[in-house]
């Protein structure tokens, strides 16, 4: 978890950081005790502090312990975390979620996979990722209220948006 930069951190034990750490850009590691007042103290955490590009220093704790999880898998952890969130949020965007066509688990898997596999597909086929828009015109086609036509031609115009933006 990353650490506010009010949080109150005091170093029990300075960790070595490795040629790796510092390569994934870690500065420092320690054991650390979290907290301001002593019934609130938080004991067996360790802190990483990781340079990054756009927000300086940052500060990551974690209660893995060294052996399992070096500074640097922290470090790389914590910037795939915000990959993956891009990624359920692009879902999310794509699939419209105001409504799931089940209710069980084994349903919304399905759809999510369907998503996915769709996503793939109209990206093999347009050489990039698709857009809301494009998938709604899928799913016009799907239900019958396009032909295969309208889906190509709307598919082709797309496309030269597309280039025209880029």
């Amino acid at each position: 978890v990353r650490l506010c930069d009010q949080a109150v951190v005091t170093v029990l034990e300075e960790l070595p950081v490795s040629e790796a750490d510092r390569a994934a850009g870690v500065v420092r590691q320690a054991h650390v005790e979290l907290g301001r007042r002593a019934c609130d103290r938080i004991q067996g955490v360790r802190v990483v502090w990781v340079q990054t590009a756009t927000a300086g220093v940052i500060r990551l704790a974690t209660n893995l312990p060294l052996d399992d999880a070096p500074a640097e898998l922290i470090s790389v952890m914590y910037r795939r975390r915000w990959e993956i969130e891009g990624f359920f949020k692009w879902l999310k965007c794509l699939l419209g979620c105001s409504h799931w066509f089940a209710e069980s688990q084994r349903g919304a898997t399905i759809q999510l996979y369907l998503a996915i596999i769709a996503a793939l597909l109209f990206q093999l086929f347009m050489g990039r990722r698709p857009s809301k828009r494009m998938l709604e015109l899928f799913q016009l086609h799907q239900v019958g209220l396009a032909t295969d036509e309208d889906l190509a031609h709307a598919l082709q115009r797309e496309a030269e948006r597309a280039a025209k933006k880029s």
